[in-house]
């Protein structure tokens, strides 16, 4: 008599199964961080740092930028970059720190997905899920707002030791998505402890 074969999701609870999809998806985030910010802006040769203010530079009169435009069409340069092909000590970690606070809420994000899913595979309705969910959440709304002002912080920073009088060290423009979306975990969470009392309570009356 043939024995069933496991499931993928069986398969995927083994310990074994489950560090390798934990370590696949830790590399793919690792790549594509990598793609965007080339390892933290230390694996150039440059420091580079923009500008915050709008310019509006016309190039009208540059025809590398005017051969493509449409008859009745400007072109001008919005953002300014200051770089530097020697780089100091200094200049490389506050280059590094405007994109490791994303790096870092990212990383620990999916570390507590997976955390999530693999306690939710014995039921949602249980108060340890309620825990990572709600420790999810909250690790969202405090990263989410806070990466956005650290990485402009050290721009500015970087910018202060690349030009005079360009930064600007007022609150840094930041999607809400991410927020919004751990405030939405918030709520799970406070649905899932409600569900967990009465998962309880009736357990109590049997």
């Amino acid at each position: 008599m043939a024995t069933a074969q496991p499931s993928v999701l069986g398969r995927a609870r083994r310990p074994a199964i489950f560090a390798l999809l934990l370590a696949a998806t830790g590399a793919i985030t690792g790549m594509v961080l990598y793609s965007q910010a080339g390892l933290f802006g230390l694996g150039s040769r440059l420091a580079v740092a923009r500008s915050p203010h709008g310019f509006g530079i016309s190039l009208d009169g540059d025809p590398a930028f005017t051969q493509g435009a449409l008859p009745g069409v400007h072109v001008s340069a919005g953002s300014v970059e200051f770089f530097t092909g020697s780089p100091d000590l200094a200049q490389y970690i506050w280059q590094a720190l405007t994109t490791l606070p994303t790096f870092l809420v990212t990383a620990v994000a999916f570390f507590l997905v997976w955390r999530l899913l693999w306690r939710a595979r014995q039921g949602v309705y249980l108060p340890q899920v309620v825990g990572r969910v709600r420790l999810l959440g909250w690790w969202l709304l405090i990263g989410g707002l806070l990466a956005p002002q650290l990485e402009h912080v050290a721009m500015m920073r970087l910018l202060d030791t690349l030009a005079r009088n360009e930064s600007f060290y007022g609150p840094a423009n930041a999607s809400l998505l991410v927020p919004l979306l751990a405030l939405g975990l918030l709520a799970v969470a406070s649905v899932l402890r409600d569900g967990v009392r009465m998962r309880d309570d009736l357990e109590g009356t049997v």
